[in-house]
């Protein structure tokens, strides 16, 4: 059998599948995956670009992950069900202050 292969990776608020609601997956290419909990599959496939995109549940609701950018400094990536404000409606003050405590030449 072989091992899958991914196109995308996400993150899913636990919270989220807890709850019953159904919410809006966001693919990279602005398409959107209705997910109605419990997820029966770990993967689905975006509707618009076809993409197959994993998700990886995290425990509760964290709101944001820490990522690294394109330019290698610390960014936040949204957690896909979350309740947070999404991280492009924050303000900067706002943004700076959640990466505050992450060190700029973090190990990759």
């Amino acid at each position: 059998m072989s091992t899958p292969k991914y196109d995308l990776y996400t993150f899913v608020a636990g919270e989220a599948l807890e709850s019953g609601k159904p919410f809006q997956l966001r693919c990279n290419c602005g398409g959107t995956v209705t997910i109605l909990p419990p997820m029966q599959e770990e993967s689905v496939y975006c509707p618009s670009c076809e993409a197959h995109i994993k998700a990886l549940c995290l425990e509760g609701d964290p709101g944001y992950v820490i990522g690294l950018g394109t330019d290698g400094k610390p960014t936040l990536m949204d957690v896909q069900g979350s309740k947070a404000t999404p991280s492009h409606l924050l303000t900067e003050e706002r943004r700076r202050e959640i990466l505050a405590n992450i060190p700029v030449n973090a190990e990759r």
